[in-house]
């Protein structure tokens, strides 16, 4: 599962809610995928992760790791050109994802998942906020009004409510994103004779 949020720190509650993602993916054996920094968010998802025995695979520009923000103890750390290649890594390997707090990256990233499901040019991908202490309740009223104005309407192949999976609780936003999680199709059956 892939987790979008800020390399800033934000204030108490929002690293306390990164801490409890990283630590409730570890504790289902759920490997974290996500931008790859030792720092803020970033820092604490990663960490809980790992400190829950969880693997953890961070992606990381170039230019961010000679910076020194990339994470040091990761199980996976890999290096890509920018910005847009790491986000494209975090969506193609991803079966899920949630955007943790964060700011214009996040929203970067958030927005063009958002765009893909609903234009249908991927295979959709549950994406989830966590709407810690209402974070993300101004850009949700803004996707409604966006619906409501005709700009949203029958314009994707996923309902409003499907490009809005929305919770307050780390643990509960991440069962409803598993359970909207594609079935991985049957290994077909090897019906070669035997030599």
């Amino acid at each position: 599962m892939a987790v979008f949020c800020g390399a800033a720190h934000g204030s108490d509650p929002y690293l306390q809610a990164a801490a409890a993602t990283g630590r409730i993916l570890a504790e289902h054996d759920i490997h974290l995928l996500y931008g790859g920094g030792c720092l803020g968010l970033m820092g604490a998802v990663a960490d809980a992760a790992l400190n829950a025995g969880g693997q953890v695979t961070g992606i990381i520009p170039g230019f961010l790791q000679s910076l020194g923000v990339a994470h040091g103890d990761l199980t996976d750390l890999r290096m890509v050109l920018d910005m847009a290649t790491r986000k494209q890594h975090l969506v193609e390997e991803a079966d899920a994802l949630i955007a943790l707090p964060g700011g214009f990256g996040t929203l970067d990233e958030l927005a063009h998942v958002w765009s893909g499901n609903a234009l249908g040019l991927c295979p959709p991908r549950p994406l989830g906020l966590l709407n810690t202490h209402g974070f993300y309740s101004p850009l949700i009223a803004f996707v409604r009004t966006a619906a409501d104005c005709g700009f949203l309407a029958h314009h994707g192949h996923l309902p409003l409510e499907d490009l809005l999976l929305t919770d307050d609780d780390p643990a509960q936003l991440i069962r409803t994103l598993l359970a909207r999680v594609p079935a991985a199709p049957a290994a077909e059956e090897d019906l070669t004779p035997a030599a």
